[in-house]
C-alpha cells in the first residue's frame, strides 16, 4: 500500500502573526520535524501544501531543505482546499496521511502506529488516532473515500467526511497528548513547544 503524506501550511496565522510552518524548534523548521516524521514513519512521499501571504517563506524553506511543495491558489476555502490539491496532484497512492502544520508535536512513531494499524485492520476506512477518547492528528484515509471530498456534493470538511455514513472508522490509541494540540496563538506556541523532545 503505497501512501501519499500531506502537511496542510496554507494558513495565514492571523491569531499568531507569523507562519507556524517556520516556527523553530532546536534549531529546525516545524515543516522540517513534521516533514521528517512523515518520511520515517512511513510515507512513501511527503507534500507541504502551501498559500496564502506566508506562501513565498514556505516556498523558500521547502526548496532551501529540498521539500515537495504545490500550490493552494484560493486557500481562503480552509483546509479542505488544501486537502483537495493534494489528492489532485498526479501519482499513483493508494492512502492519504493528513496533517496539518499547526499540530507540531508528534513524531514518526505516531505516523507509523496509523500505518501499521492500517495493515491490521484492513476492513477501515479512516485510521486516527485517540487519546483519552479524542481524535487528533494525523488522519490516515482511503484513496476512495477523501476522494470523495473532490466531488461537488462531498462533504464541506474533513470532519464531516470522517463521520459520513458508512465511513469505517479505527481509533488507534496512543499516549501521546500532542496529537490533539494545536498552535493559534502564542500562548500555544510557548506551552506546546515546551513539551517538546528538543
Amino acid at each position: 500500500m503505497k501512501i501519499r503524506g500531506v502537511i496542510t501550511a496554507a494558513g495565514d496565522s492571523m491569531r499568531l502573526g507569523r507562519p507556524k510552518a517556520l516556527l523553530s524548534i532546536a534549531g529546525e523548521s516545524v515543516l522540517l520535524r513534521l516533514q521528517r516524521a512523515l518520511h520515517l514513519g512511513g510515507c512513501d512521499e511527503v507534500f507541504i501544501v502551501e498559500g496564502g501571504r506566508h506562501s513565498d517563506l514556505i516556498v523558500e524553506e521547502a526548496q532551501c531543505r529540498e521539500l515537495k511543495h504545490i500550490k493552494n491558489e484560493d486557500p481562503s476555502a480552509g483546509p479542505v482546499s488544501s486537502i483537495i490539491r493534494a489528492i489532485e496532484e498526479p501519482g499513483e497512492w493508494d492512502c492519504l496521511l493528513i496533517h496539518p502544520v499547526d499540530v507540531i508535536g508528534i513524531g514518526s512513531k505516531d505516523v507509523e502506529a496509523l500505518i501499521e494499524q492500517s495493515e491490521v485492520n484492513t476492513l477501515a476506512d479512516v485510521w486516527v488516532p485517540s487519546y483519552q477518547f479524542k481524535r487528533g492528528h494525523p488522519v490516515l484515509i482511503r484513496r476512495e473515500v477523501v476522494s470523495r471530498l473532490v466531488r461537488e456534493d462531498g462533504p464541506p470538511h474533513l470532519r464531516a467526511l470522517i463521520v459520513s455514513e458508512g465511513v469505517n472508522i479505527d481509533h488507534v490509541e496512543t499516549d501521546n497528548p500532542l496529537v490533539l494540540e494545536d498552535v493559534d496563538d502564542e500562548q500555544d506556541w510557548k506551552r506546546i513547544s515546551s513539551m517538546l523532545d528538543q
